[in-house]
């Protein structure tokens, strides 16, 4: 899909949005005249006006996305920046329809969870944020797989409900969790400590001769080490 055509569909996209909230509904004859795009236009993006209001949770990643690109030295954010710079974009982005927001995220996004393109677009992120990650220790490498980052992003969903219930004043609560939330889980993959172990347990084993002392254990933990040697 090209710029121009994501870039039309966002645009339907906050239009049937703004009808919707002001009608309760919309028909593609209004979008039209909101947008200047005629029927045929709005067809070729979406199948039918629900895909419509679908679309808005998705296109908030793939905004982001755009956005990011803009910052030249995103890359050298840490584990908890990118994932605060994510979760803090996205609600200002949706504090711009939080009406919106508030009757439909339970609906279209937090109920469907693994089946709703936004959820999926939230892994893929925070995959990538993880994966290319220079600071993280080898031995996270154990726990980051699939399911680690699926785990994440069902966490976001609920950060999010927490965000549209929290009355505090600036969403401060919901702020001060994802500060914590974001942090805890960088030290937990930051953190080089069963490195070290490894590293000791490397060293005992293969040179102090600490295998010759136990023959079926000192070998199987020899050869893993040479295993993860040659891997590497």
């Amino acid at each position: 899909m090209t710029t121009e055509q994501i870039n039309s569909k966002i645009e339907l996209t906050e239009a049937a949005i703004e009808l919707y909230l002001e009608h309760g509904a919309f028909s593609m004859k209004q979008l039209g005249e909101k947008t200047g795009k005629t029927a045929s236009q709005i067809y070729a993006l979406f199948p039918n006006k629900k895909s419509i209001l679908n679309y808005y949770y998705p296109s908030l990643v793939t905004r982001y996305h755009a956005m990011i690109e803009e910052i030249d030295d995103f890359d050298t954010y840490t584990v908890s920046e990118k994932l605060s710079n994510f979760i803090f974009t996205l609600f200002d982005m949706m504090g711009e329809h939080r009406e919106f927001v508030e009757e439909t995220f339970n609906q279209m996004i937090f109920d469907k969870k693994k089946s709703s393109a936004f959820y999926i677009e939230t892994v893929a992120t925070f995959k990538g944020f993880l994966t290319s990650d220079g600071n993280i220790a080898v031995s996270a490498g154990f726990l980051m797989k699939d399911y680690f980052y699926e785990f994440v992003a069902k966490e976001y969903l609920y950060i999010i409900k927490y965000w549209l219930n929290d009355s505090s004043e600036n969403y401060e609560r919901t702020f001060a969790l994802t500060d914590k939330l974001t942090g805890f889980l960088e030290e937990l993959i930051y953190n080089k400590t069963i490195d070290r172990g490894f590293d000791l347990a490397k060293y005992l084993i293969t040179y102090a001769g600490l295998a010759k002392k136990i023959p079926l254990f000192g070998d199987m933990i020899t050869d893993w080490f040479k295993g993860k040697e040659n891997n590497d």
